[in-house]
This record gives structure tokens, sequence and C-alpha cells, in this order.
């Protein structure tokens, strides 16, 4: 049932979001999670060569005081950052030998007897005795080892994160970031993303109306697809024009749905340029999340603080892979994997989404940054923002999620480096880390509490439709609308929140800044905008507790739902 398949996209999305299944990219210091940058960030070439040539050096440092080449694939021996990763490090290590002591105690006699009876059992005890006794030992020589290095590089890695400086993992060194650097670099990967696509002296049309509702050219990318369509999509959704003219605008959408749907995928682009609209009519129009999320949290003002939810991403790239038939995908090995999934992809949009937030904060405090603006105009400007993005469908939720995010980060910011008393910085990041945890755990309550009620409300309601396929009516789906769209909610809730984290986090360790200053500046003009969006979500949050606003907000979920399913089932 769509319903199901619904929910279980969101719970997929929703386990995506969790730390364990993030980008390999993200590292942790001082407490602190982001994204580390590759080498080609860092400023200073000079730096970055003796950073590797440090990295080569502890490489072979390891290696010849262990006297084995293969210890690394059994214990932790990594330079840890500071302390606190060389007793994670220890405790590893202390772990890892009792396991393989154990291991080797009662399988080596056991192997030795079934490969050589009696001498072989014989060796095999001497064997597990030797490797129950040897394997804990080392582990605990090395976690004294790793707790020592720890403490060594606990001075440097304070002053590090004190300075704003990035641990590189790559090169196991404090590094400068910077904030355009990295958008250069996101920039010239979207290039390569461009360029493989066809040619435009080589792309030839039999017609060219899908890509003139779209305001295309006939060599468009598909990022460029996915921007034209969602322009085009607020502008002509008939929820934005009167009723009057509702009928034709609802046209217009269903023109430019089929257009995108159809340029959007490799293979109906490919037919529909070799044989034009004329056979582009049995195209069947799908399920797309795109159209799906952007008539229930589109939300023009708020786009900046948010970029594009992974919530879309993801459930076109599942219902991709759902749909491959009799291509099915190779997951012979994880890369296999990742790439069936988009997950290279998925990786630079993520860092593309959390710069971009970045460069937009950094523009919008700018003024009050550089003191154009003072304290007082700042704030108003902040609160008129915020007063004209909750008049937008969910701004208030959007306000909701943005603002407490934003002045999280920023307290933890400022509570390290601008506060006399020092423990506001631990307390802070102890708050931010609460909020983060709340909402995980709110939206996994949400889930349950969706698939159960969803499943009652579906049995006691159409009974009949039970078990079979494609027959639960619209009316029994339309009820599980509000659930579903609250679970979506708590989802979008959490993404919301981690890619604001890392986007702070850019804004603030920006390494191109005139002074320390500007740098606690550019936090207090995030506090500052993080509270105003706050106070003004909760003004408007108590607004859409009203009957009407709800039942206004369950006709556009029905209708977005409804006409998804209808374009999933058309041929």
């Amino acid at each position: 049932m769509i319903m199901f398949y619904l929910v279980l996209l969101l719970s997929l999305h929703a386990i995506s979001l969790s730390p364990g299944l993030q980008s390999s990219h993200v590292v942790v210091r001082a407490d602190e999670t982001f994204s580390r940058p590759p080498p080609s960030r860092i400023k200073n070439k000079k730096s970055r060569q003796r950073s590797k040539e440090r990295h080569y050096n502890d490489y072979d440092d390891n290696n010849s005081d262990l006297s084995v080449p293969q210890i690394s694939a059994l214990f932790v021996t990594t330079k840890p950052r500071d302390l606190f990763e060389g007793v994670r490090n220890a405790v590893s290590n202390i772990v890892r030998g009792s396991f393989y002591g154990v291991t080797g105690l009662l399988a080596s006699p056991l192997t030795g007897g079934l490969a050589g009876g009696i001498s072989g059992l014989l060796m095999g005890t001497v064997t597990g005795v030797l490797l129950g006794i040897s394997m804990p030992l080392m582990g605990f020589i090395l976690s004294v080892y790793q707790l020592a290095r720890g403490a060594t590089s606990t001075p440097q890695a304070i002053k590090g994160f004190l300075d704003c400086k990035i641990f590189d993992e790559s090169t196991r060194t404090w590094q400068e970031y910077s904030l355009d650097d990295d958008l250069e670099e996101i920039k010239s990967a979207i290039k390569a993303e461009k360029s493989q696509t066809n040619d435009s002296s080589r792309r030839r049309v039999k017609d060219t109306e899908y890509y003139d509702l779209l305001g295309l050219q006939i060599d468009c990318s598909s990022s460029e697809i996915r921007a034209a369509y969602r322009k085009k999509a607020r502008e002509v959704h008939p929820d934005k024009v009167d009723k009057s003219m509702r009928e034709a605008a609802e046209k217009n959408f269903r023109e430019i749905s089929a257009a995108y749907q159809t340029l959007s995928d490799p293979d109906k682009r490919a037919r529909y340029d070799n044989s034009g609209v004329g056979s582009a009519g049995d195209i069947e129009l799908d399920l797309d999340p795109y159209v799906f999320f952007a008539v229930l949290f589109g939300s023009e003002y708020v786009e900046p603080y948010v970029g594009e939810l992974s919530i879309a991403s993801t459930f076109d790239s599942l219902l991709r892979l759902s749909k491959r038939g009799d291509n099915p995908a190779s997951f012979e090995s994880i890369d296999d994997f990742k790439a069936t999934l988009g997950w290279n992809v998925h990786v630079l949009k993520t860092r593309k989404r959390e710069t971009e937030i970045a460069i937009h904060l950094r523009t919008r405090v700018n003024d009050y940054v550089e003191g154009f603006l003072t304290l007082d105009a700042f704030k108003d400007s902040c609160y008129e923002e915020a007063a004209t993005i909750a008049k937008e469908a969910s701004g208030a939720r959007y306000l909701l999620a943005v603002g407490p995010a934003m002045v999280a980060e920023a307290n933890y910011f400022l509570g390290y480096r601008n506060s006399v008393v020092k423990w506001r910085g631990p307390l802070s990041n102890l708050k931010r880390k609460m909020l983060k945890l709340r909402r995980k755990a709110s939206m996994y309550k949400s889930i349950l509490h969706t698939v159960k009620e969803s499943l009652g409300i579906i049995s006691s309601e159409c009974p009949e439709n039970i078990g079979k396929e494609g027959e639960v009516s619209m009316a029994c789906l339309s009820n599980t609308i509000p659930l579903i769209l609250e679970m979506a909610w708590k989802i979008n809730y959490l993404d919301i929140t981690t890619t604001l984290s890392g986007a702070c986090k850019k804004l603030f360790y920006d390494a191109k800044v005139s002074s320390k200053e500007e740098r606690l500046r550019r936090a207090q003009a995030a506090h500052i905008l993080g509270t105003q969006f706050y106070l003004v979500g909760l003004q408007k949050e108590g607004n859409a507790t009203d009957p009407s606003s709800i039942d206004e907000i369950k006709d556009r979920a029905s209708a977005a739902f409804a006409e998804s399913v209808k374009r999933s089932n058309e041929d």
C-alpha cells in the first residue's frame, strides 16, 4: 500500500540522519562535529606540505616502533587528537586485546585438534595460551601509549580549537578553514558533474516544448532542471492564485510537472529528445517527491536558511532504486551500494547546502558585523524578516526549527570564546546536544506513532481492504495524511538542526575574517537572528492551532498526496 510505502521511506530517511550513517568526512573534536575539508581548502600550501610530511613521519614511527606492520589492522594506532580521543583509543585497544586473547585461547586448541589430532591439539593449546597472554598485554601496552600521545597532543588541540581551526583527519593536524575556498571547490565539482551530460553542440531534440515550459536550454543539467522546476512550481501553484484562476493554474501546474517528470529522468529525457511531445504522452508520471514536498513544505522566504530539504532527495533516490525493474542494482561492494543510491552526490549536495546557507548567513549579518547597523536596527530587521516568513505556509514551523538551532550553535561558540566564566562553554554544548537529542527522540516517537495509528485507522475504517494491495480507498488514505505530515515535520526538524549546525560552524570558523572580534560578532548576530525567529515563531504558532488553519493544511496535503498518487498510477 502506498501509505505504508511512504511511511517506510520516511523511516529510512530518518535513519539516514543518524550520525552513524553520515559521511565519513565528519570528524569530532572537542565535543564538536565538523565537516573535514579536503587538503585543497587549506590556506597555506607550505603548512599543508609540512602536515603531509608529519603525517608520513607519524605513520613510519608507528610501524617502526611497533615492529609489526599489520598491527594497525588489529588495534587503534593512529595519533589521537587529544586526551579524550586517547582515552577512547585506549579503551578500544583493551577491549580488542581481551577479545583477541579469549578468542585465541578458545579457538586455537579446537582448530589445532581438528587439523592435527592430538599433536595439533597440544600445539593449539600452547598457541592459545600464548595468544591469551600476549594479545591482552599488547592491548594494554598500546593503551598506555595512546594515552601518552593523547596527553601530549592536548595543548595543541586546545589551541587549535580556541583559534577556530579544524582537525584534518588525513594529516592529523589542525588547519584553517576557508568558506570561500570551500564554495569554489563545490562549484568545481558541480561543473564536473555538468560536463558529464551531453555536449550542447551534439544534443539534438525533436521538440523543445518541455524545455520551454521550464525556461531551460536543451543542454541543461539535472541540477538546472530541478531548480527551474521548483521556481516554476512556486509561481503557478494553484494555492497561490485566486479561485477564479485556479483551474488554469492547475492545468499549468500539471504541464510543468509532466515536463519535469520527463526531463529529470535520463531515460525518459532521451526518449523525449528523440521522439518529441507526441510520443512522450505514454511516459508514466510517477510519484514525485519534489512535487509532494514542495506542496507540503514550500516556503520561499525561509529557503536560504534551510536549503533543499534532504527528505525529498532521499525519497527520490529510494524511489528510483525501487523502479529499476529488469536492471537490478549491484551490491557486490559498499561502493556499488553507495553508487546505486547516489551517495557521493548526496554528500556533495549536503556540503553545498551547508556552505550556501553559511554564505547567506555571512551576507545577512554583514551589516551588523561591519558596524553599519546598530544592535536595535539589526534586531528590527530580523524581526521583520521573521514576520515575513511567518506569513508563508508552514512559516511558523520553519521559524521554530531554525531559531533554536541557530541560538544553540551561537551560544556554544560564544561560550568557549566570549565568556569570563568558561563553564558556559560546556553548558552550552550540553544544551546544544540536548536539542538534537530531543528532536531525534521526537522523530522516532513520531514514526512509531504514525505506523501504529495509521494501521488502526485503516483497519477500523476500511477492514474489507486489509491485505488487498492497491485496494485501500483514497478516503482511508487521506485520514492518515495528518499523521504522515506530522512525522515528516519531525524528520525535517532534525534535518534542519543538523544542517544549520554545520552551516553555523562554517560561518564561525571561516578563516577569512579581519579579527577575532569579527568572528565573535558573527556569532552574536546569528544569536540575535535565531532569537527573533524563535520569538516570532512562538507568536504565530498559537494562530496555527485554529481549526480552520489545520483544515487548510490538511486540504493542501490531501491534494498533494492525491495528485502524486494519481500520477503514480497513470500509464
